[in-house]
């Protein structure tokens, strides 16, 4: 990618799927790299269409900028204008606020069990990307931190519960059971 690329509004119609993926992933990097930040969106986005089977390209963009609200510089409006309406609406759906503080959290897990089915599907993809690194951390496979209570386990068991049957959920609700299992016996 070029270093000094700007991101002008875009006319998405004319653009292959492809582009528009494409297009996503180069906005994402560009703003995390801004931002100084790691991020996982392009494992998101392979766990949600190479392993949950997900081929709508909104969904799979929004997969891509899920964190950029939360993490980057990024507003509602820069989405929209260059991605679409539908995209901006899916990432802000999944986002929480920057810096959240223990009653925010509680809201936005409350607030993630009413989403729109695609951003749940992108949610699920998130949490278990999450939630294998968390397993990891307890056998040496991640640097990510231990967790040593369940409340984030326990979050998203119940948003499971506003869930479609899907092997998406099946499969976080296993990494979710066997992260919280793991707590417990340590």
């Amino acid at each position: 990618m070029p270093p000094n690329r700007t991101f002008e509004p875009v006319i998405l119609l004319f653009m292959s799927d492809k582009n528009k993926i494409k297009l996503a992933k180069e906005f994402a990097d560009k703003k995390f790299k801004e931002a100084g930040t790691g991020n996982h969106f392009l494992e998101v986005h392979d766990i949600l269409h190479d392993e949950f089977g997900v081929d709508d390209t909104d969904i799979l963009v929004g997969s891509l900028l899920h964190d950029t609200l939360e993490d980057t510089d990024t507003t509602y409006g820069e989405i929209e204008k260059i991605f679409s309406k539908e995209v901006a609406d899916l990432v802000e759906e999944v986002s929480h606020p920057k810096n959240y503080n223990d009653e925010q959290k509680k809201e936005y897990y409350e607030k993630i069990k009413h989403i729109s089915p695609g951003a749940k599907m992108s949610k699920l993809a998130d949490f278990k990307s999450h939630l294998v690194k968390f397993v990891g951390a307890f056998t040496g496979d991640s640097d990510y931190p231990k967790i040593t209570h369940t409340l984030y386990t326990d979050s998203i068991l119940s948003f499971l519960e506003y869930c479609e049957d899907s092997e998406a959920k099946k499969t976080v609700f296993e990494l979710a059971n066997k992260l919280r299992s793991t707590i417990l016996n340590t």
